[in-house]
């Protein structure tokens, strides 16, 4: 500053001088305050975390079909776009097959000739053509036809069998406490009779009756075909019901086997066993003896199984017993023992009266 300059000039560059000064120190602190809440807000975001969870991703339901029913829609709607589109026709033309002129008229046929209401089978009876052909012989050596057997309830499949009966006395009456009682012995022809008719032609069967002997219905074993099934049925009908009938004095086209008497079912066996069948039914009371004295379980089970050693196959044995008004324990452990030990059944049927 000038000394020369006069008072007046100096207080007012001294009071310009204070001006500036103050501009310039508000100026700065105002930049002051501003750096220090700058600094102050950055603080606070980096200090406090913020609480809002990010955001999470929800993927929607996803579909999805099996291969199989993809495959049958996309082939749907092929299918339905081809049926959409109408497939082309080549025009047809067609030319009449006859001629023009009218059809010649029909001859006429005489009335007599035929008649539509008379009904003639064209088809002949199969056993006929069996018998004239010479087949019906032929299938008595065949092995094959295996039936469906069933004699009270035991069932049984088998191409070659055998049926025993037993037609003792004891069979048609027996006596208990003085009261004779008679049996219906017709249930048991009955019963013979369906498994015959329900046979296979193919099947070979044949029938035999012991008490004091045996005696069969034919002298082997013969086909199932329709005329041997009513012979055979036939045959069994006529046996005597008689108490007093016996092997002697009944007729069969068959052998007898006489070995004394009583009720020789070891007998029947023998000659049932000749047969060479793969199954053998026993129908009997129980009563198993020679000449009145019973025969011992062992030895008759030692017989049977002499006899299966003398078969290529042992034969089942099934056995039916035909309980009467008097049965002993120890005759049904005997037949129980013999379908026991031959592989076969064993089945009690309790024996009908008559009055």
């Amino acid at each position: 500053m000038s000394e020369n300059q006069s008072p007046g000039r100096r207080l007012a560059d001294l009071l310009l001088a204070r001006r500036r000064r103050g501009k310039s120190g508000a100026l700065m602190a105002a930049l002051g305050v501003q750096a220090l809440l700058l600094v102050l807000a950055v603080g606070i975001i980096i200090a406090v975390p913020d609480r809002r969870e990010d955001p999470a991703f929800t993927a929607g339901q996803r579909v999805s079909l099996p291969q199989r029913e993809l495959d049958h829609r996309v082939a749907l709607n092929e299918f339905q776009q081809a049926a959409g589109a109408p497939l082309p026709v080549e025009k047809i033309a067609t030319e009449s097959l006859l001629p023009d002129e009218a059809l010649p008229e029909l001859p006429s046929l005489p009335s007599d000739s035929f008649s539509p209401f008379v009904m003639e089978s064209p088809v002949p009876d199969a056993d006929a053509l069996l018998g004239d052909s010479g087949l019906s012989a032929a299938l008595a050596g065949m092995p094959g036809g295996v039936s469906e057997l069933d004699l009270f309830g035991i069932r049984e499949g088998a191409g070659r069998f055998v049926i025993l009966v037993d037609t003792s006395n004891s069979m048609f009456e027996r006596q208990r406490d003085g009261v004779k009682y008679r049996f219906d012995f017709t249930v048991i022809k009955d019963e013979i009779a369906a498994l015959i008719a329900g046979l296979q032609p193919g099947t070979q069967f044949n029938l035999a009756v012991y008490e004091g002997g045996s005696l069969a219905w034919q002298p082997q074993l013969m086909p199932a075909t329709l005329e041997n099934k009513q012979a055979a049925e036939a045959w069994l009908r006529g046996l005597s019901e008689s108490p007093g009938a016996s092997i002697s004095s009944r007729a069969s086209p068959g052998p007898k086997l006489i070995e004394g008497g009583g009720t020789r079912l070891d007998t029947a066996l023998r000659q049932a066993f000749g047969f060479e069948p793969e199954v053998i039914f026993i129908v009997t009371d129980g009563e198993i003896n020679r000449s009145g004295r019973t025969i011992p379980q062992d030895e008759l089970l030692e017989i049977i199984s002499g006899l299966q050693r003398t078969l290529a196959e042992s034969a089942r044995i099934h056995v039916v017993h035909y309980q009467t008004t008097v049965s002993k324990s120890e005759e049904v452990a005997t037949l129980r023992a013999i379908a026991g030990r031959n592989h076969g059944r064993f089945r009690q049927v309790e024996a009908v009266t008559v009055e």
